[in-house]
């Protein structure tokens, strides 16, 4: 790409965002990741439908990562711009296609990119407002976000794709499909998250479980439109009301299908530096369905307290280098690696989980 490329993109750039962007920060915020996300020579080898996506996945890429936080980053719009590199990639291969078309993939890819950064901006902010202490809010958005994309995956093979793609869904089936992704993510990122959770200042209980989702329906408050559930679950039925009455039934039936079988046993934690949560006359407070229950600690051997290396639950492990290993199954794919020690304190919370034995 030439300079006359580089002049096109600035001028563009500038008549789409002259409303909310400073004029210095045209130059070095936006057009140098636009005009290098066009400039590789590969983009010329692949067919005009990728290269477009390929152009827009490249140039978010540096200028996500150096604009996302700023005021103005969602309030612009940039498919003017993208236009202009579009539209001479096109031209060089040979095709002759219409300027609709090749806006409808620019607009649909730039779209799709903001959608994701701004996803990751409601899950951090939920999770910092939640959990002050920084390693507690950082896991929880880790598991926050691990866990969103394989619930939602697995809720749209629920069998009514061909229905809804050929005639729509009814409002009964929609909410369903909210409910069931709801259910699921909570669940899997809780269990992900269950150890750093349970030992920070504001603990696991049913309250602090019910003002997350709360949260979540609504990140940046009631009136701002936005909503943490995906927009291809409820831009029909709408967001769900602040009083929604199935998140009590929600974390009230997690609760459960975590007690198990209705033991509250849990053995000691070691948290960060290696040193136990002291017991409360040599019981631990853990809270099971609202219900505070004390039960004995069962105490560890000394010097064994120190973490599997290979543990996803990393400073939260409670097991020992001599534990062996378990592989997370998650819709039949291999995920998350845990100690025994770890694995079977998941599982007597949420006795369905899947795990294979790791070999290494």
């Amino acid at each position: 790409m030439t300079d006359a490329m580089y002049n096109a993109i600035y001028v563009a750039v500038k008549e789409a965002t002259a409303h909310a962007v400073p004029e210095n920060d045209i130059n070095k915020k936006i057009v140098k990741h636009l005009f290098k996300g066009c400039s590789d020579p590969e983009l010329l080898t692949m067919p005009w439908q990728q290269a477009c996506k390929e152009l827009v996945e490249r140039s978010m890429s540096g200028y996500s990562g150096a604009c996302c936080e700023l005021e103005w980053f969602f309030d612009i719009d940039l498919v003017p711009a993208f236009m202009v590199p579009a539209y001479e990639l096109v031209a060089r291969s040979g095709k002759n296609v219409p300027e609709t078309a090749i806006q409808e993939i620019l607009q649909a890819e730039y779209e799709a990119e903001l959608d994701r950064k701004l996803l990751e901006k409601a899950l951090w902010d939920v999770s910092a407002r939640l959990f002050k202490e920084e390693k507690v809010h950082s896991k929880v958005y880790q598991s926050l976000s691990k866990s969103y994309w394989p619930a939602f995956e697995e809720v749209l093979q629920d069998g009514n794709l061909h229905r809804e793609m050929m005639y729509g869904l009814d409002e009964a089936t929609e909410l369903r499909r909210v409910e069931a992704f709801a259910r699921r993510w909570l669940d899997d990122a809780i269990v992900r998250a269950w150890a750093t959770i349970e030992a920070s200042d504001i603990g696991l209980n049913q309250q602090m479980l019910m003002r997350l989702v709360k949260e979540l329906v609504a990140p940046f408050g009631e009136e701002h439109p936005y909503s943490c559930l995906p927009g291809a679950f409820i831009d029909h039925l709408g967001r769900p009301p602040q009083d929604w009455a199935y998140i009590r039934a929600m974390v009230n039936d997690l609760f459960r299908s975590w007690a198990g079988d209705g033991s509250a046993k849990k053995k000691r934690k070691t948290g960060g530096g290696g040193k136990p949560r002291p017991p409360q006359d040599e019981f631990e407070t853990t809270m099971i369905s609202s219900t505070r229950v004390s039960v004995p600690i069962e105490p560890e051997p000394e010097g064994e307290a120190m973490g599997h290396p290979q543990c996803t639950s990393g400073d939260d492990c409670i097991g020992t280098p001599l534990h062996g290993l378990i592989q997370h199954i998650h819709n039949g794919k291999p995920g998350d690696i845990y100690c025994e020690a770890c694995w079977e304190s998941f599982c007597q919370r949420n006795p369905n989980l899947k795990g294979e034995p790791y070999e290494g």
